[in-house]
Formats: C-alpha cells, sequence, structure tokens
C-alpha cells in the first residue's frame, strides 16, 4: 500500500470497528432471534426474521443500482445515509421495544420485524455502492489486504458489542435490556462516520460522476451474464446460499434441552467467538487471495460453512456451541472479502456496482426461498435434523465450486480492471 491507501484503509477500518460494534449489540445470529423468542415468536416467525435479515439486505441491491448506483457516490453520500438511515431506524426500534413489548408483544413483534426489513432493504441500496467506493479506494495488488483489515475491525467490533450485549442481556428489566441495546447500537453508527469524512477520496471518486443510462446499465448487466465463468460461480454462490439457510437456528439450537440448554447470556457472548474469528480470517483469507487468488479464499470458507452445519448437528452443550460460531465466522468472512473480490475480478467492464448488484439479485431469491423454506423444514422435522439437512446443498456447492469453477486470475481477459479501478 502507498501512504494514502494505508491511511485511508485504517481510518475505513475505524468506521467499520464502531458500526461493527453497533451491530455486536444487536447481532442478528443470537441477539434478534432470543429477543423474538422471548416476544413469543415461533419457529416459522424466525425463519421470517432470517430470510429478511440474509436476504432483504440482497433484494435491496437491483433498486439500489437503478436509483442510487447510476453514478459514483461520495463519502458525503454515505454519512449522511447513516445519520438519518441507521441511527434513526434503531432508535425507533428501542422506542418500539420499550413500550409495546410489556403489553403488546405480538404487536412489538411485527413493527420490530416491518422496522428490520426496512433497515436491511435499505443496507442492500446502499451496499453494492459502498463496495465499490472502498474498491476504488486501493489498488487491485493491495485491496485484498485493506478489505480484510475493514472487514476484519468490523468483525472484530461486532465480537466486543456480543460481549457487551451479554453482560446487559439480564442485568436489567425486560425490555429494557433489549431496549438499551438498539441505543447503544444507534450511538455507535453516528460515531462511525466522523472516520468516513476523514477519508481522503482518489480524484477516480470525486471526478468520475457521470450518470449513466438505463440502457447502459442493461448492457453491463449482459456482459456479466456472457462470462461462463461468472455463470458458473454463481451456481457454486447459489448453492451455499441455500445451505446457509439454517444459521439463525444454531443459537436457538443451542438454547433449547436438546442443544444442551446454554444459558441466553452464554449464547450472546458466545456469539463473540463468530465475531473474533471472521476477525482472523478475515485479514488471512485477505491476503491469500492477493497472492494466490480469490477462489481458494471462497473455498476455505465453504468448506467452514459445511463445519459448522456438521458441529450444530452433533454436538451439544456450550462447546459445541463456541466451535460451531468459531468455524461460522471463518465462512462469513470468505463470504465477504473473498466473494466481493471474485465480483471484482469476474467483472468484465467498467461499472461494478451493476456487476456487484446483479450477482447478489442472483443470489437473492434462492436465499430468501431457503432460509423461509428451512423455518418451515425445523418446524415440521425439529432443529436439529433441519440442520443436518442443509449439509446436502453445501456439499453440492463445494463440490461445483472446486470443479466448475476456474480463478478468474487463471482466465486471459478476465478481472479487467473497471474505467475507475487504480491498477497500480
Amino acid at each position: 500500500m502507498n501512504p494514502e491507501e494505508r491511511a485511508n484503509a485504517l481510518k475505513v477500518t475505524a468506521t467499520d470497528g464502531l458500526h461493527g460494534t453497533g451491530m455486536g449489540f444487536v447481532a442478528l445470529l443470537t441477539v434478534l432471534p432470543l429477543l423474538f423468542s422471548k416476544l413469543g415468536a415461533g419457529k416459522v416467525e424466525i425463519g421470517v426474521l432470517s430470510a429478511i435479515g440474509v436476504a432483504g439486505f440482497i433484494l435491496g441491491q437491483p433498486l439500489g443500482m437503478l436509483v442510487l448506483g447510476r453514478r459514483r457516490r461520495t463519502k458525503h453520500f454515505f454519512v449522511r445515509w447513516v445519520l438519518f438511515a441507521w441511527t434513526g431506524t434503531h432508535l425507533a426500534m428501542a422506542a418500539v421495544l420499550y413500550f409495546l413489548a410489556p403489553g403488546a408483544p405480538p404487536l412489538c413483534r411485527y413493527v420490530l420485524l416491518t422496522l428490520f426489513a426496512a433497515v436491511t432493504f435499505g443496507d442492500g441500496m446502499l451496499l453494492p455502492i459502498w463496495v465499490d467506493w472502498q474498491g476504488a479506494l486501493f489498488s487491485r495488488q493491495s485491496r485484498g489486504r485493506a478489505m480484510g483489515m475493514i472487514a476484519g475491525a468490523w468483525a472484530f467490533g461486532q465480537g466486543l458489542g456480543s460481549l457487551g450485549a451479554g453482560a446487559i442481556q439480564g442485568s436489567l428489566p425486560f425490555p429494557m435490556d433489549y431496549s438499551l441495546l438498539f441505543v447503544l447500537a444507534a450511538v455507535l453508527f453516528a460515531s462511525s462516520v466522523n472516520f468516513t469524512w476523514r477519508v481522503r477520496e482518489p480524484e477516480s471518486i470525486t471526478r468520475d460522476r457521470e450518470s449513466f443510462e438505463l440502457a447502459d446499465l442493461w448492457e453491463f448487466l449482459r456482459q456479466s451474464l456472457r462470462q461462463a465463468n461468472f455463470r458458473s460461480y454463481m451456481v457454486a454462490r447459489v448453492l451455499l446460499g441455500i445451505g446457509g439457510g439454517a444459521a439463525l437456528f444454531y443459537s436457538v439450537h443451542f438454547r433449547s434441552p436438546d442443544g444442551g440448554a446454554v444459558g441466553e447470556g452464554t449464547v450472546i457472548k458466545l456469539g463473540a467467538l463468530l465475531a473474533f474469528s471472521q476477525f482472523a480470517a478475515s485479514n488471512v483469507l485477505g491476503r491469500l487471495g492477493d497472492r494466490m487468488g480469490h477462489k481458494r479464499a471462497v473455498a476455505v470458507g465453504s468448506l467452514a460453512q459445511a463445519a459448522a452445519i456438521a458441529v450444530a448437528f452433533v454436538g451439544s452443550g456450550w462447546l459445541a456451541c463456541a466451535a460451531c460460531f468459531a468455524v461460522l465466522g471463518v465462512s462469513w468472512s470468505a463470504g465477504w472479502v473473498s466473494h466481493n473480490n471474485m465480483l471484482f475480478e469476474t467483472c468484465p467492464h467498467g461499472h461494478r456496482v451493476a456487476h456487484i448488484a446483479l450477482s447478489n439479485a442472483m443470489l437473492g431469491p434462492f436465499v430468501l426461498v431457503a432460509h423461509l423454506g428451512t423455518g418451515l423444514l425445523i418446524a415440521r422435522v425439529g432443529v436439529r435434523a433441519g440442520i443436518g439437512l442443509t449439509l446436502i446443498p453445501t456439499v453440492l456447492g463445494i463440490l461445483w465450486l472446486i470443479l466448475a469453477v476456474r480463478e478468474p486470475r487463471d482466465i486471459a481477459g478476465s478481472a479487467a480492471p473497471g474505467k475507475s479501478e487504480p491498477t497500480a
């Protein structure tokens, strides 16, 4: 990295560290399913929560590409978005929980689910633009390392937030304890933009503000779909996405007698292991991808997903819970750092926002149906059996990735940098 890239990496790392800590206080994998269970939600409703949390942000990306992504955005846009959308919505969720949970738990669940869907869908609209902005800050030679640092800081912050959430949960009467978690998350989101504001953007971001017409975007999408290796890679991602449908049930499983009756606060604290392993793996996989290609890093994450399912299926007690979260963190790190770098390197044109949004739009419907279907399946066959069945699409996805997908750097003419992407 040159000095400016290093300084920007540190600033965005601090941004995501604070944001990740806020997310740890309201973690999707532990805090939210336990909260909804406390409010009386059944297995199918937790499946809906899972579907929204995982697929909602994916389905928002095509709209974000059309509405927000037709010209390059700068740091000022992201600062405003976080302050108004993320901070405001989480404060509203804190108020809803505090006032409605004691007397109207069903209404509280429905309103929280609606607000959660709004912020998640909005996050999806922003995601391809945010990823493209990050990628434009760094050269191809250092991008994996930089994004590994950033994603690792987010994960480490989430781990700290999870530990804090585990300490707060139960130390105050319900629903004040959970309401406080949402308030703390909102404060940290607002604080994170201080570092975003300090990023020094290269001229490729500040000057390249051309607005694309819809016809141009459709042409970019067609160019992406013509690439056979990209299509093969998306088949693997779809299978792995279907296989990840039970992740939100891991905490519910280990909380139940069949999973060892691990205490609620203990499950939330053990969720920090997911974040800390994600922190370590993000840095390792980012560097591995820069040196050896990001397909290998995706494969490591896919194997970790299979390991997490196997541990949850056969294990019980706090030790199995800890192991499950730890290997799942490796999988999630690859799903962000390595997957986004694979998208950068399979993009055949100059508009990465369209390529990223297309990828996730292809993935989103399958993930949405998979998480809803997993909730229905678990309601019918039980949590442990339902978790075990998700190993089937996961193994198929691993085999397809290894056998049918080529490393983009090995394909002549692929991974051509976009017009705004630095190459040295």
